[in-house]
């Protein structure tokens, strides 16, 4: 049973991350802490089967730097979804909050969503908003209109964005988010339906938008396909709800 210890669990995932990340890891965590003041700063960090990036070395290099943190690694990729529950598993603290390894929304927005599990929210998710669409690639900027479209009209998801990569929740969020079955990129669009169908459950929005420099991956057929997959689950059990 997880823990209600007041502070904040940081879980993030990663695959083959690029380019000096522990460096860039290592000075993002002391930012956040400094931002959350006394509170404590639990760091998870995900690795989803790297296969380059991702040595003994580097983990050395982490655990020396940042004191107590939790490295949990296997061999298989599995998908993010995965990844981020096995992160969740580890959780000892009253409040989670995930996001992406490059912190693409800042660290102000990991401040932010966790202000909003204090104010009484349950679950917190960022949205992107209108300016954001217009960053991405042609083919990703009209995979995600119809991602909304869906969130908004067939699921009817309080939050639209739901592939947004920043959550934030309480114990009774946690529980949902373990529950989750999709391993890929939509195990985002099924937490906050599960969660949407508990009515006494809170659910808010906080505002994020991109850093400068974010560099936007592009969908191959082969997962866009898996995803589409993945969203028909998602449809059928709302049909059979």
């Amino acid at each position: 049973m997880v823990s209600l210890t007041p502070g904040l669990d940081l879980i993030l995932p990663c695959w083959n991350p690029a380019g000096p990340w522990v460096e860039s890891l290592i000075r993002h965590y002391h930012e956040i802490t400094t931002l959350m003041g006394d509170t404590p700063v639990q760091l998870i960090l995900v690795n989803d089967g790297s296969v380059k990036n991702f040595t003994p070395q580097h983990i050395t290099w982490l655990e020396v730097a940042i004191p107590g943190i939790i490295i949990v690694s296997y061999t298989r990729n599995r998908g993010k979804g995965f990844a981020v529950r096995e992160g969740v598993k580890r959780s000892q603290h009253a409040f989670q909050v995930y996001t992406d390894l490059d912190f693409p929304f800042g660290v102000n927005a990991v401040k932010e969503a966790y202000d909003g599990l204090l104010r009484g929210m349950d679950v917190v998710a960022g949205e992107r908003g209108e300016a954001y669409l217009h960053k991405l690639p042609h083919k990703r900027r009209i995979i995600t209109r119809i991602s909304r479209l869906l969130n908004r009209r067939v699921l009817n998801l309080k939050v639209e964005d739901a592939q947004a990569g920043l959550k934030g929740f309480n114990v009774y969020g946690r529980n949902i988010l373990l529950s989750t079955r999709i391993d890929g990129f939509l195990y985002d669009s099924e937490f906050l339906y599960q969660a949407g169908k508990r009515s006494h459950l809170k659910i808010g929005a906080v505002a994020v938008s991109c850093r400068p420099g974010i560099q936007f991956s592009s969908f191959r057929t082969k997962l866009l396909m898996k995803e589409v997959m993945n969203y028909c689950r998602i449809i059928f059990s709302s049909s059979a709800a």
